[in-house]
């Protein structure tokens, strides 16, 4: 008998102190204010010590970058003729639909492509604007290739522009 006494004190004393680990969650969130920094003092909101909120604090920081995902990014000129830039788009369309496959970095690419295109359609247009409608068809197509996820689109258009730059070049 003493042996099931012991052995239902320890049941008692564990259920006790599992209970007593147990973690209650205040889920009522009807006391949070809709701006929590309403209700601080200003030492609070100083830090006590004359500090500024972080948006008002123009101090430079020791470490750390601060990103500004509203800025543009920095932008290089494109400096070449056709003849120079046409192959590196199709260096970029070759890269195009591994990047879609891979969820690589196929929105820059793109941008790339239509920066370096939009940098020599003019003078693609003077020298030869039989070709331009038709690079500016891949260009789209490329495009399209990445707007639908769809890397056989890119495969496509690298295919054809490579055509059309030994054409342009005098490659063919």
């Amino acid at each position: 008998m003493s042996g099931r006494i012991l052995q239902r004190a320890a049941i008692v004393a564990a259920v006790t102190l599992v209970g007593g680990c147990a973690t209650t969650v205040d889920d009522d969130t009807a006391d949070v204010p809709d701006d929590p920094a309403a209700s601080l003092s200003e030492a609070e909101l100083t830090g006590g010590e004359g500090r500024e909120l972080a948006e008002d604090d123009t101090s430079p920081l020791d470490t750390g970058v601060i990103v500004d995902s509203a800025a543009p990014a920095a932008t290089v000129p494109i400096e070449g003729s056709a003849a120079d830039l046409l192959p590196e788009i199709g260096i970029e369309m070759s890269r195009l639909s591994a990047e879609i496959a891979d969820d690589g970095d196929e929105d820059a690419t793109i941008a790339r492509i239509e920066g370096l295109w939009a940098a020599i359609a003019d003078e693609v247009a003077e020298t030869h604007p039989d070709l331009v409608p038709a690079i500016q068809t891949t260009v789209d197509m490329a495009r399209n290739a990445v707007d639908t996820n769809r890397p056989a689109d890119g495969d496509k258009a690298f295919s054809i522009l490579t055509d059309l730059i030994d054409d342009y070049t005098g490659d063919a």
